[in-house]
């Protein structure tokens, strides 16, 4: 009798620990994969996030950082890469959530373990792509028991990535750069909240080769002229477009054409989109809610992406699409950029006094170009560290050869200024003396159109110094910005001159995550610039009898010699005129007013 009851009792005692016993699981067979939420920041795209999937729920689970070990583009910069902030990558929070996303405080259950990550720094140069910046990897590095469960120690990291071979273009020699390898992300398996009201199109080529046939197609743009080559192209112009989810045909918009560098050309739209702040910025709701402000609905925005190594066709398959280059042509990526734009116009409810035009570097390059192509087409410009115009003169030997002039077709590039007055769009310096210009660039760059506009006619440019370290704060830039746009200029033009701890990317960097910047952007009109009036440069350039000493700007040729904007004869026109360009790959250089 009491020997049964005591294997009753011990049955039971060992039914009840059976019962309690956690199943042992490896992380390596429980963590399913891992994706990355990113963000754009003044530097570009970065990580914010990495959402760990496992294929169960870690209901009961005490998590801590120490349980994880994570790779992510931050946690791969050195200090030399920062030009501000610190620990950049570095995990600082972590929790459970039912979906992979960002949370205040997170679930008490759910497949997915949230690691956020440290994103106040910048960098003092973008990435190759934003691929490289939304890849990422987590090992499980300790046991973690939830309510059913121990999930041990995994042995091997889980990333979203791959590692992809770099091949770039030498702009010296034309030939190839040496190779270059980062961990590229897998599409799919990453966001960027900022930009998700982006749409993509792209071409026919880049839908099959990236596997998104469903993708929109890009825009279809006929016999547009290169100045490079003197010849008419038919091709597929890639793009993003961003409309307001709440758009209505029967109220206006704006338009922004928002146009990116040459550091990063590619035929896929969303390295435009991911490169700069800019994109993001004039989709933010900050952006929209401050064209209402200015009666509008918000603004429609168009960014197109400009390849250096195109797929024209079967004939041209690396055609070099860059739109603006250092001798100051354009390809037909410009042509295209104008008929896409005209599209748009019609198909959308566009307030044409208030089309916007942004570019930073080559961008910044062609918005200015453009500008004189349709005179007062738009209502503002924001170029960020571009070489700042010129006048063309395209049938100069330079390099050994010369390059060709885009005709004016009164259609894509207007033969009159808005007043109806003749005007070769060549004469650059006087078409845009009456533009709406917000111009950020380094301390000592491009001024050559202040020196010409001074001694030519007498007018000042208003301009502000901005020293950037670590201690500038956004409140320090936007108090700069508004004091210089505030005041009372008799041209619409201003200049901010960046120095400091500054590159040639600082600009736009700076420029565009600076409030006020936008805030100055916004409030401009086209009729503004109607109501004031050009300086009088359309005419024959000619030099004064000699150089008035304190307009002296020198370039640095590369054997170390200055060269000098020749001083013009006041009351001298700028017809005739030609700024000053180098050759690359050579010492070679035209002189300015030659």
């Amino acid at each position: 009798m009491k020997r049964g009851i005591f294997a009753l009792f011990l049955a039971f005692a060992l039914f009840s620990c059976a019962k309690n016993e956690k199943k042992t699981v490896s992380a390596d067979e429980a963590i399913l994969g891992v994706s990355v939420i990113g963000t754009i920041g003044m530097d570009g795209s970065k990580p914010r996030a990495i959402a760990v999937e496992y294929n169960r729920d870690l209901a009961g689970a005490t998590l801590s950082l120490s349980d994880f070990s994570v790779s992510d583009y931050g946690l791969s910069l050195s200090d030399k890469d920062l030009n501000a902030g610190k620990n950049p990558g570095k995990p600082v929070k972590i929790y459970l959530n039912d979906k992979a996303e960002l949370s205040e405080n997170g679930t008490n259950h759910g497949n997915f373990v949230i690691i956020e990550l440290n994103t106040d720094y910048s960098v003092s140069r973008y990435a190759r792509s934003y691929l490289a910046t939304m890849a990422a990897g987590v090992t499980q590095t300790a046991d973690i028991k939830t309510a059913d469960a121990i999930i041990s120690a995994g042995t091997r990291e889980v990333g979203n990535f791959y590692r992809y071979e770099y091949v770039g273009i030498d702009p010296q020699t034309g030939g190839a750069r040496p190779s270059e390898f980062y961990n590229y992300a897998r599409e799919g398996t990453f966001s960027i909240p900022e930009i998700k009201g982006y749409e993509l199109h792209l071409t026919s080529f880049d839908r099959e080769k990236l596997g998104l046939k469903n993708a929109k197609e890009a825009f279809s743009a006929t016999h547009c002229f290169d100045e490079a080559n003197g010849k008419y192209w038919d091709f597929e112009l890639p793009y993003a477009i961003f409309v307001p989810a709440d758009y209505d045909s029967s109220k206006k918009y704006a338009l922004v054409l928002h146009l990116h560098d040459a550091g990063s050309m590619d035929s896929n739209p969303l390295l435009t989109l991911c490169e700069s702040q800019g994109a993001a910025n004039y989709a933010s709701d900050y952006f929209q809610n401050l064209m209402k402000k200015q009666g509008l609905d918000g603004a429609i925005v168009v960014c197109p992406a400009i390849s250096e190594d195109f797929f024209m066709n079967e004939e041209n398959p690396h055609y070099n699409l860059r739109i603006a280059r250092d001798n100051w042509t354009l390809s037909c990526a410009s042509q295209a950029v104008w008929q896409l734009l005209d599209s748009i116009v019609q198909k959308y409810s566009i307030d044409m006094n208030r089309v916007y035009g942004s570019g930073q570097s080559m961008g910044g390059m062609t918005v200015m170009a453009l500008a004189a192509q349709r005179n007062n087409f738009f209502a503002a410009l924001l170029p960020l560290s571009c070489k700042w115009g010129t006048n063309f003169k395209k049938d100069e030997i330079f390099a050994g050869s010369k390059s060709f002039n885009a005709p004016a077709d009164g259609t894509l590039i207007w033969k009159t200024d808005s007043d109806g007055n003749e005007v070769d769009y060549n004469n650059w310096f006087y078409l845009i003396s009456d533009d709406n210009i917000l111009y950020y660039s380094t301390a000592g760059e491009n001024d050559e159109y202040r020196v010409l506009f001074k001694d030519l006619c007498g007018a000042e440019v208003e301009a502000a110094d901005m020293y950037l370290d670590e201690k500038t704060t956004v409140e320090s830039r936007n108090k700069i910005v508004r004091e210089l746009t505030n005041s009372q200029s008799p041209l619409g033009i201003y200049q901010i001159n960046l120095s400091g701890n500054v590159g040639h990317m600082s600009a736009w960097f700076y420029g565009h995550s600076t409030t006020a910047t936008l805030e100055w952007f916004s409030r401009q009109t086209r009729q503004s610039e109607m109501e004031r009036a050009k300086l009088d440069l359309n005419k024959p350039f000619e030099l004064a009898d000699e150089q008035i000493a304190d307009d002296l700007h020198a370039w640095q040729k590369r054997d170390g010699s200055a060269v000098y904007i020749p001083t013009g004869k006041r009351g001298a026109g700028t017809l005739g005129y030609n700024s000053l360009c180098t050759a690359l790959g050579s010492n070679e250089i035209l002189l300015p007013g030659r």
